[in-house]
């Protein structure tokens, strides 16, 4: 034994105080590292590696205190406090294992997946240590020594070899953020704990187990001249130094946390900042919008009020335009325009502005501006789409549904002089309105004058088509009026025909029917009768009474023929004409065209009464020689014909209102019809009616078709 070998021999105690000292000391600095917050997997692993630090560090220090009481007093230890150290000894290195078990388990964190498999380590363990005493048949003492050196076997090598394994991963992780230093330091502690569990576990003390007998802590202290305490004790210092270095990554971990936070905290500063701009911004928007449309609404407020003022509909036109001229400053004339009701033909209804001084030959300046905007204002009625003249001639189409910003008016350079969009009502076009900037005005109409534009367009078409609707309301009324004066007059008509046909031909007829009676009893109470004088009585009253019955009959037939309730209407109406024909002296003809259905009786009715009345103005106006009357079952309509070959008559003039012509048109409204009038002076007249087939007859002629085609 050299010197060197002696010195550490002879000072064991402090070898041993050193090597438990390194291991302590690892240990307390994990374990108050533990406390720190981090999103690595090393933070929790940290504290079984501190338990094993000082577990360990224990261990050494018990095994320490063991040599100074067997060198100074003879002290020798018992079983039980051989137990003790030797469990310290297990625990330390189950706790090693542990640490590895965690760190390998990164994405698990089930605690089966960790103190499983270290359970089954111990396990094998004591399995191994029993098997081994009853093998040698050692004594409690040899036992213990056993237990010692196969910890070291089963437990210390494979869990120093876990854990160096355990902490190349989280080098790799250090090295994947940015921190290759501390990666470095974990290679360096990975080094020192290799080489404490493959070289500082398999020289231990000397015992009957193989390779204990060969392979033992006397053996390395012959190779290298110092006890294996000490080997251990360097490494366990080493491992200490680089893993209280690697914590140092945490530090940096913190700082990084704080730069982004801190970063974090002026990006939502400068967020904050920004969405404050873009607030402000949306503010002084939302403001310019609430102010185009206060205007708007207050705009559109005034003119709903001029519309339904009880003035005619062109002076609340006039009305309307001259608010317009006076709101939006780019325009100082204007135009409306309105489609009428019956012919469709687009006309102005309302003119404003478009005046100017004559020259010396009385020629207006203004006209040809005029002209133009009227122009601009029937094209853009008809196509149904806003149009802009511009000052180069160019007239450009914008659809209404097109983004306001976007439109070609906006984009073309040649300002725009006229502007026309058109007056929408029920997806209908019913005009235009047309406004034009003074001459000469070279200004732009800004994108609010074209919303404006737009939106009291959209308001003004409802309102004036409200407005006709209640004007179309009142005409109505007023006809309704008329027609129900008529119907008094035509009913008190009827009562005076009948009373009068009753007064001259059946009540004459009665009349004499009582007288021939009377002499017929005056014949009887002579007692003497002349038989062939009462016979030619009787043969007269006879007479009489049919003649009154048929008088009777052709009273109610006017009023209603039972044929038409038994037959249908084509039936009575073929059998009116033929009656009309013989009574008039004007040839009649009926034509029925299509499978005769029987239709509801207040289509019967109607259809029944405006062929009658049509008839009737045959007989008293038309002086016609001939008469057609058809009846045609279309799908899903009935139609009726009334022509004639008579006088005819002006529909635009004023007998049009009389003849009961309006009444047949109310009638087959009545019915969801119409009934369409068209005369010609000296050619004829014919009238045309048309009505819808109700819902269940509609169904009926349906199954019908499909029976036959099928």
């Amino acid at each position: 034994m050299n010197p060197i070998s002696a010195f550490f021999v002879r000072n064991i105690i402090a070898v041993f105080f050193f090597y438990g000292l390194a291991f302590f000391a690892m240990g307390l600095a994990l374990l108050l590292a533990s406390r720190r917050t981090s999103e690595f997997t090393f933070a929790r692993a940290i504290i079984p590696l501190a338990l094993f630090g000082i577990l360990h560090g224990l261990h050494e220090w018990v095994e320490m205190y063991q040599k100074i009481a067997t060198l100074s007093g003879g002290y020798v230890p018992t079983a039980s406090h051989e137990v003790l150290r030797l469990a310290m000894l297990v625990a330390s290195f189950a706790m090693l294992a542990a640490f590895g078990f965690t760190l390998i388990n990164r994405a698990n964190r089930k605690w089966s997946r960790i103190w499983l498999p270290v359970a089954a380590m111990i396990g094998i363990w004591l399995v191994v240590v029993a098997a081994a005493a009853l093998v040698t048949r050692a004594t409690t003492g040899q036992i213990v020594a056993q237990a010692d050196v196969l910890s070291r076997y089963t437990l210390g090598i494979p869990a120093a070899v876990l854990g160096a394994w355990a902490l190349m991963t989280q080098q790799r992780t250090f090295r994947e953020h940015q921190m290759p230093q501390f990666g470095r330091d974990l290679i360096w502690a990975t080094t020192a704990l290799l080489l404490y569990g493959v070289i500082g576990q398999i020289f231990v003390r000397k015992t009957e187990l193989f390779p204990s007998t060969v392979i033992n802590s006397e053996l390395f202290l012959q190779w290298f001249g110092l006890p294996v305490q000490l080997f251990r004790g360097v490494i366990a210092a080493m491992l200490a130094v680089f893993m209280i270095r690697a914590l140092n990554a945490f530090d940096i971990e913190n700082e990084r946390r704080l730069d982004a936070a801190n970063q974090a905290r002026l990006d939502a500063q400068a967020n904050m900042l920004e969405t404050e701009r873009r607030i402000s911004r949306e503010r002084q928007r939302l403001n310019a919008e609430l102010r185009q449309t206060a205007r708007e609404l207050g705009l559109l407020l005034e003119l709903s009020n001029l519309l339904v003022r009880p003035l005619a509909l062109q002076d609340r036109l006039d009305g309307v335009l001259q608010r317009l001229l006076h709101t939006m400053a780019f325009a100082d004339a204007g135009l409306i325009l309105l489609r009428a009701h019956n012919s469709g033909e687009i006309g102005v209804q309302a003119a404003n502005g478009f005046t100017a001084p004559q020259d010396a030959q009385g020629t207006s300046h203004d006209s040809t501006r005029r002209d133009e905007a009227e122009a601009l204002g029937r094209r853009c009625a008809t196509l149904g789409s806003a149009l802009c003249l511009h000052a180069d001639g160019e007239i450009l189409e914008v659809a209404l549904q097109q983004a306001v910003e976007d439109t070609p008016c906006q984009r073309h350079p040649s300002p725009i002089v006229v502007a026309a969009v058109p007056l929408v009502s029920r997806s209908q076009v019913i005009g235009s309105l047309v406004l034009a900037q003074p001459a000469g005005d070279q200004g732009r109409m800004s994108l609010e004058d074209i919303e404006l534009l737009l939106a009291v367009a959209q308001q003004l078409g409802l309102s004036i088509d409200n407005a006709r609707l209640t004007e179309d309301a009142q005409a109505r009324e007023r006809v309704l009026a008329d027609l129900l004066h008529q119907v008094v007059e035509a009913q008190e008509a009827e009562r005076q025909r009948i009373a009068r046909e009753l007064h001259d031909a059946t009540g004459q007829a009665l009349t004499a029917m009582a007288l021939g009676l009377r002499g017929m009893e005056t014949q009887l109470e002579r007692g003497t009768p002349d038989n062939a004088l009462l016979t030619s009585q009787v043969r007269e009253i006879k007479g009489f009474s049919t003649h009154a019955l048929g008088e009777l009959r052709q009273i109610i037939a006017d009023l209603r023929p039972p044929i038409l309730d038994d037959m249908g209407l084509a039936a009575a109406l073929k059998w009116y004409v033929q009656g009309f024909e013989g009574r008039r002296g004007v040839r009649g003809v009926f034509i029925l065209d299509g499978e005769p259905l029987r239709l509801p009786s207040e289509f019967e009715t109607v259809l029944f009464r405006i062929a009658q009345e049509s008839l009737t103005n045959v007989a008293k106006h038309a002086a016609a020689s001939t008469v057609t009357v058809m009846l045609r079952f279309a799908p899903g309509t009935v139609c009726l014909l009334v022509e004639d070959d008579g006088q005819g008559f002006d529909t635009h003039g004023s007998r049009f209102g009389g003849w009961g012509l309006l009444g047949m048109q109310e009638r087959a409204s009545l019915l969801g019809g119409q009934c369409v009038i068209d005369s010609t002076p000296k050619v004829g007249t014919r009238v045309w009616t048309t009505a819808p087939l109700p819902a269940p007859m509609l169904e009926m002629d349906n199954d019908t078709s499909e029976t036959v085609v099928g």
